[in-house]
């Protein structure tokens, strides 16, 4: 896979900027199928037929409910949205920082911009049930002269391997449930967890931070990627996550995404729970 060829893809994706070109392929394998295997047509249609989203990067061209598409290839893109979003917003199989996971309430929102578009994506971990369960959301918007959005919020069972519930929502639509197929998996996967010596080893030094965010001092972390390009972490352990800015790209095509917004009250925007 060439990172270059999918320029489209490098700047808005998260999940991308950690992590290598087999890792990408496989969360966009895991997309394709996932949730989206065993949706429905009848399900699908009624639910297709009211869902259209932005142009998330990755995602079909047209939205979710792509103009022109059949009912059942609809609801198919549809949950593929959904896959690659929650692919992108909590890094999917892609490299992450130990002991770093949001906590319940806890939101962060980056930026991402191009030289036509500026749009934000928000990943929030929502709330953890009694038993276990826990509620995240992702929403994308563009902030172009068009403002458009897309959020998904989605029940993990108790280890977070598998979707067990799923509600979406763009600009103009009411909120609704998505079809979930039992015991099917979620494209979403744990990510890779580096190791403190591996990190140690990338620091390449301290640096003050200002985003819209706030004012951090940051840890710079610089890694290689295979072919001459760069993913880069500025860390701060008061902001959840960890993580402040990201950078990564080849060449001339770098691409930086800010921490714009971060929130400890995040709860249901979809009446989801």
């Amino acid at each position: 896979m060439s990172i270059r060829a999918g320029k489209a893809v490098m700047y808005g994706a998260v999940a991308l900027s950690l992590a290598g070109c087999s890792t990408v392929r496989s969360a966009m394998g895991g997309a394709v199928g996932g949730v989206n295997t065993g949706v429905s047509n009848a399900a699908g249609n009624a639910v297709a037929g009211q869902f259209r989203g932005p142009s998330v990067p990755g995602a079909p061209a047209g939205g979710a409910g792509g103009a022109g598409m059949a009912g059942a290839q609809s609801a198919q893109m549809m949950t593929y949205y959904a896959n690659w979003m929650f692919t992108l917003g909590f890094n999917s199989g892609g490299y992450w920082l130990p002991n770093s996971d949001l906590q319940p309430g806890q939101s962060v929102t980056f930026e991402f911009a191009t030289h036509d578009k500026t749009q934000r994506m928000e990943h929030a971990y929502l709330t953890k049930l009694p038993d276990g369960k826990q509620w995240y959301r992702v929403k994308w918007y563009d902030l172009s002269d068009k403002p458009d959005t897309v959020v998904f919020e989605a029940l993990f069972n108790a280890d977070r391997s598998q979707v067990l519930r799923m509600r979406g929502k763009t600009s103009g639509q009411q909120a609704g449930e998505i079809p979930v197929e039992q015991n099917t998996g979620f494209s979403w996967r744990e990510p890779t967890y580096l190791t403190q010596e591996s990190l140690n080893a990338a620091n390449v030094g301290t640096e003050n931070i200002s985003t819209p965010a706030g004012n951090f001092t940051t840890k710079h972390i610089r890694y290689t990627l295979m072919g001459g390009g760069t993913y880069e972490w500025w860390t701060a352990d008061n902001v959840p996550g960890g993580v402040v800015k990201y950078l990564v790209g080849y060449e001339s095509n770098m691409y930086t995404q800010p921490l714009v917004a971060m929130a400890s009250n995040a709860t249901t925007e979809l009446g989801s729970y």
